[in-house]
C-alpha cells in the first residue's frame, strides 16, 4: 500500500478561492477551482476508484469518522453516540452539503479542520485504509 498524503489534495487552498455564493446551489466551487479540485483527486487516487480512511475499528467514546475519496467526490461521516454529521461534495453537481442540506461557506471550516486533523493522524498507523480498484 503507497504513503497516503491528504495535503497532497490541497484543501487547504482551494479554501482560499471557494465561491460564497449561497441559495439554491449552497456552497460550490468555480469552473477552473473545481476542475483542479478533481484533478488532485484523481492524482492521489492514483488509478484506484475510492479510498476510505477510518478510525472505525477503533471506536473510542469520542465515536468514529469515515472519510470516503472518490472520482465521484468527498464524503466525510462523522458519528458519535448523540450526534451524526456527514458532509458531502459531489462532482458532478458541484455541491457540498451536510446531513443532505446545501450549505454556506461558514460550515466550511469546521470541515477543513477535521481533514487536517486526519491527515495529521494518518501516519500514526491508528486509522483503517481501504483502497479499492
Amino acid at each position: 500500500m503507497k504513503s497516503i498524503d491528504i495535503n497532497q489534495m490541497q484543501f487547504k487552498e482551494l479554501a482560499k478561492t471557494i465561491s460564497k455564493s449561497s441559495g439554491r446551489k449552497g456552497l460550490h466551487l468555480e469552473d477552473n477551482d473545481l476542475k483542479f479540485l478533481i484533478s488532485k483527486t484523481n492524482e492521489f487516487l492514483a488509478g484506484l476508484k475510492r479510498i476510505v480512511i477510518t478510525d472505525r475499528k477503533h471506536v473510542s467514546n469520542d465515536g468514529y469518522f469515515v472519510l470516503d475519496i472518490s472520482t465521484k467526490g468527498i464524503r466525510l461521516l462523522k458519528s458519535r453516540s448523540v450526534s451524526r454529521y456527514e458532509y458531502l461534495f459531489v462532482f458532478e453537481t458541484n455541491e457540498f452539503k451536510l446531513n443532505d442540506r446545501a450549505i454556506d461557506v461558514s460550515f466550511l471550516d469546521q470541515f477543513l479542520v477535521f481533514i487536517d486533523h486526519i491527515s495529521n493522524e494518518l501516519p500514526s498507523g491508528k486509522y483503517e485504509v481501504i483502497e479499492e480498484r
